[in-house]
């Protein structure tokens, strides 16, 4: 909390452009809780005839006691629910990276708000199937366009020493929107719900026109003017942003000298190897089982023996659910971003051995288990949800944002959340045949070994990026030529230019303690300027 708001003038307007972005998650989380509650209140209605293939088409999120027996929607019929919208997604994510890149990250974030309401406005409306269709269709395809715009634009929007925890925001406002659809939808039938939902992009809209255009993306199309006032607004007005401007704009220079990509550029190991990461990250995130998770909600809870409304049960699991990323948001910053992932897979892992147990137990001794270990399944279900939250839930797509080089930046993203989504689609077509194949046990415990090994590859294959500046991460994944440029550049930058009008000194900033000010402080207007390159230790010349 100190660190995050040690200076409010400065990291109150970074929160507000996090928090605007972030609302595009939580539209996605309504899109994606939506037919929890609006599913089986449409199917009860018998507003629309709905086939068995229609409701495991148009779902998301259903477990299999909340649909009637007349469907005959049991587990093995759960891999198909929610497919739309993972895979309208597809198709989704990889239009995002044309737009980011020609359009803007605050175009496009203000630009999707539109579809995700005409989406909700169908459904609301619909009179026949084919419109439940196109409504899920719509918002499938601008969940695709979230990921990578929202998080993107925060990314170049924070400054290195809160970027982990402003990245944080969007999982906390995925959350919370799944949380909000839940307790809505407990009270209102399914047509209201989704008309009620519908309002909620123009919150997104409206806060986007309001938020400036990201520096790097301005700077990438040579508004150079709009670029500075676009920095100095995020870092506040009595904020000395000349040695981070001059900074991103070596940067850019560095890495926009042609423009126009090639596809053979992909390929070099700068490039490559921060995408398999990401995508490597997003593999695990999946199959850590967190869908199944959802599904299995209710049906844990009876297993359980709890007598609690399905309704009650969801909307507690949405609260422990928000709570965990909350916290998660002050610790990204402070522990790390390897701790947190590492410590998230160990517990999830845990949690789902125990699950896992239990259901083989149940199996095996049958439902006397109930009577004794009722509360086990019940702990690891809070237990896994508490973990996954803290961790794998948000850090994966916040160090999407981090890894990837300016100029490949959107193009990455696209792809990056487009195989997140693919993943998301495979685990949903295939959890039904993995119940019926390994039972239910056997499903927890393949999940399980999933989260092992992504405690094995945190630890040996993903470098920190706390407190780095996007120039330091692009030199971690650089080839030796390119370090040793790196390098002689900085030699340079330290050395006084004999041809400068202005005689600089170099002072080297001490990272600990970080409290300390400059021991120049620079003056704007009559007050005191604070530099962001106290934030990030580098060596900052200061006039004398």
């Amino acid at each position: 909390m100190e660190r995050l708001f040690r200076n409010p003038r400065k990291v109150m307007i970074q929160m507000g452009a996090a928090a605007s972005a972030s609302l595009s998650f939580m539209i996605l989380g309504m899109v994606r809780a939506w037919s929890s509650p609006g599913m089986p209140s449409l199917i009860n209605s018998k507003a629309i005839p709905l086939t068995e293939s229609d409701v495991s088409w148009i779902s998301k999120f259903v477990t299999p006691v909340e649909i009637p027996s007349n469907l005959c929607l049991y587990c093995s019929h759960l891999p198909t629910t929610g497919s739309i919208p993972p895979l309208a997604s597809l198709v989704g994510s990889l239009l995002a990276g044309p737009c980011l890149t020609y359009l803007g990250r605050r175009r496009t974030l203000m630009l999707i708000s539109i579809p995700y309401s005409l989406g909700f406005l169908l459904i609301g409306f619909a009179s026949h199937v084919s419109m439940l269709y196109i409504g899920r269709i719509l918002d499938g395809a601008m969940i695709g366009f979230t990921a990578p715009s929202a998080q993107i634009f925060i990314g170049e929007c924070a400054s290195p020493r809160v970027r982990g925890a402003l990245g944080a925001f969007t999982a906390i406002f995925l959350s919370l929107g799944i949380l909000i659809t839940y307790i809505i939808g407990a009270f209102v039938p399914w047509n209201v719900l989704a008309w009620i939902l519908s309002a909620f992009p123009a919150l997104l809209f409206v806060a986007m026109y309001f938020m400036p255009e990201t520096p790097t993306w301005l700077l990438s199309k040579n508004r150079e003017e709009e670029a500075r006032k676009s920095l100095q607004f995020l870092r506040g007005v009595h904020t000395d942003v000349s040695v981070e401007f001059e900074r991103l704009k070596a940067n850019m220079a560095k890495g926009t000298n042609s423009q126009q990509i090639q596809p053979k550029e992909l390929l070099k190991g700068s490039v490559i190897k921060p995408l398999l990461l990401s995508m490597a990250l997003m593999l695990l995130q999946q199959f850590s089982g967190i869908n199944s998770i959802i599904y299995f909600t209710v049906f844990i809870f009876q297993r359980a023996g709890s007598t609690l409304d399905k309704n009650l049960a969801t909307i507690i699991v949405g609260i422990v659910q928000l709570l965990a990323t909350i916290a998660s948001m002050f610790l990204v910053d402070r522990a790390g971003r390897r701790i947190l992932l590492l410590v998230s897979g160990v517990v999830m892992a845990i949690s789902l051995a125990a699950l896992g147990a239990f259901f083989y137990m149940v199996e095996i001794y049958g439902q006397d288990v109930q009577q004794t270990l009722g509360w086990l399944p019940l702990a690891s279900l809070i237990l896994f949800i508490i973990a996954y939250s803290s961790g794998f839930a948000n850090v994966p797509f916040l160090i999407m944002g981090e890894l990837f080089p300016a100029k490949f930046r959107s193009i990455l993203g696209s792809l990056a959340s487009c195989f997140n989504l693919l993943c998301t689609f495979t685990i949903i077509r295939s959890f039904g045949d993995m119940n019926k194949t390994l039972g239910e046990y056997g499903t927890f415990w393949f999940y399980m070994s999933w989260c092992v090994v992504g405690v094995f590859f945190v630890y040996f294959c993903l470098p920190e990026t706390k407190g780095k500046s996007f120039d330091e991460i692009e030199r971690m994944f650089a080839n030796k030529k390119k370090r040793q440029l790196y390098a002689d550049e900085a030699e340079t930058a330290a050395c006084p230019a004999a041809d400068r009008n202005d005689v600089v000194a170099v002072e080297t900033v001490v990272r600990a303690p970080i409290e300390e000010k400059l021991s120049q402080p620079h003056s704007y207007g009559g007050h005191d300027l604070e530099s962001e390159a106290e934030d990030n230790g580098e060596v900052v010349p200061t006039p004398l």
